[in-house]
């Protein structure tokens, strides 16, 4: 053979854009693997209890409240799963607002009443509870197993009346016997 018909093997030579997109790759699986682990770990070692998930719905029309009914069952839409079953009909009181006023205090302010009934107003917040189960752990409460959440954390949930975003105000243990 002459060294002309002798072919050249091309070698791999990798770069840095190479290494990066193997680095990413392998920190996507590590991640999964430890998300998986975790919440595994928190729901094997736990037993799922059941909850009393107080709400807040803020400013809603005064017609929505009738569509408020005791045992409905609510969906979050937000996490995908089950919310919690309506203990008790829910109160409502007058929307409130909070406006700045010109010295930096806070000024609470309430929907305008309602032209036809002036006892109500057409602008209300809801108050209400639901009995859910999910997990209690040091971080916080794990609903259905699955999804975090804790006072403040705004979800959207939906029966077969209504679809509303609420605000967690409280979470607390309730006794099976309850």
């Amino acid at each position: 053979m002459s060294e002309n018909t002798v072919k050249k093997v091309r070698r791999f030579k990798p770069n840095i854009i190479d290494l990066l997109i193997v680095v990413v790759v392998l920190g996507a699986i590590a991640g999964i693997a430890l998300r998986m682990g975790v919440v595994e770990k928190v729901v094997a070692n736990s037993s799922i209890e059941p909850a009393r998930i107080s709400f807040l719905v803020q400013d809603i029309n005064s017609d929505s409240y009738n569509y408020f009914n005791v045992g409905d069952e609510f969906y979050s839409d937000t996490h995908k799963c089950y919310f919690g079953r309506l203990e008790e009909k829910p109160y409502d009181l007058p929307a409130e607002a909070f406006i700045a006023g010109a010295d930096g205090s806070l000024l609470k302010a309430y929907s305008p009443t309602d032209p036809d009934d002036p006892s109500k107003s057409s602008r209300i917040d809801v108050r209400g509870k639901v009995i859910s189960s999910g997990v209690f752990s040091s971080e916080g409460f794990l609903l259905g197993g699955t999804t975090y959440i804790a006072p403040g954390s705004k979800i959207t949930v939906k029966s077969s009346n209504i679809t509303v975003s609420i605000t967690v105000t409280d979470i607390e243990k309730v006794n099976a016997s309850e």
